[in-house]
């Protein structure tokens, strides 16, 4: 017995594969390197989709540019999609995702509204829209620095839903009113509370993906795909606005009921004999 447990004591134990997982860290870094090109192509091509809106907008194709921030809303969906999916989530990523937003959705939409709408008073027309501008950046700003954790329901009217309000106002009163144009002055009322609602403090559902929302997600998006094969203008004209909306009723209406439980909570002064 001691004999064999000598043996057994003289074998070699066998030890870690520290070769193969030198190989195997490589691999992860190429493959995680490779596949962050993906959500990092998609974020270029909103920013491509931004420049060219503003392009389109100089040469007065107001409806090609307004149709190009629409689809930088697209591509700005997926570099979000993708960089989940694969895993990629980078601080590099979100910084470059918020500058390519800045171009789409702030300084493109609040072009075409001044070139459009409000060119003729040149000084207002340029206040009213840097106001969007920097109401959009404040927004990113503090998208960024907000913690993951709390980032399950948006805190304002997020940028892309700002820019689709007045890109889809531009597509809907060129695809469906050619005789008639939007009273430009309506049009600085609706910058101004879209830009309002950007830094406000309202709740905005974040939309994304639990167990409980799968079956209604699935059925709405199923929905929203048959309206967008039938009217896209005016299917994505009624989504932006009614989203942009939604969080406003709602703010209002809790507010109210707060008042109100408030007021039936106050203690009634007691009556003196």
């Amino acid at each position: 017995m001691q004999e064999q447990d000598e043996v057994r004591g003289n074998q070699p134990t066998a030890e870690p594969d520290v070769k193969s997982e030198t190989v195997d860290k490589p691999r992860r870094r190429f493959s995680s390197k490779h596949l962050s090109i993906l959500p990092n192509a998609c974020t270029s091509m909103n920013l491509i989709c931004g420049y060219f809106s503003i392009a389109m907008t100089s040469q007065g194709e107001f409806l090609a540019a307004g149709w190009l921030i629409l689809l930088a809303n697209i591509f700005d969906i997926l570099d979000g999609r993708l960089a989940r999916l694969t895993s990629v989530e980078s601080r590099f990523g979100a910084e470059l995702d918020s500058l390519a937003d800045l171009v789409s959705f702030g300084v493109s939409p609040a072009f075409l509204v001044y070139t459009r709408y409000l060119e003729h008073d040149r000084i207002f027309g340029l206040v009213i829209t840097s106001i969007f501008v920097i109401c959009g950046a404040l927004r990113l700003a503090r998208f960024n620095v907000t913690p993951h954790s709390k980032q399950d329901v948006f805190i304002g009217l997020p940028i892309p839903a700002g820019a689709g309000i007045l890109a889809t106002m531009t597509i809907f009163e060129l695809q469906f009113f050619n005789f008639l144009r939007i009273p430009a002055i309506i049009i600085p009322f609706v910058v101004a509370i879209t830009s309002f609602l950007m830094v406000s403090t309202i709740e905005y559902p974040a939309m994304k993906k639990t167990p409980q929302t799968s079956g209604k997600r699935k059925f709405f998006v199923a929905l929203l795909l048959l309206a967008l094969v039938v009217n896209p203008p005016m299917t994505l004209f009624f989504l932006t606005w009614g989203f942009a909306l939604y969080g406003l009723t709602f703010s209002l209406l809790r507010n109210m009921l707060s008042l109100l439980r408030r007021f039936r909570k106050k203690p009634q002064p007691e009556a003196t004999e």
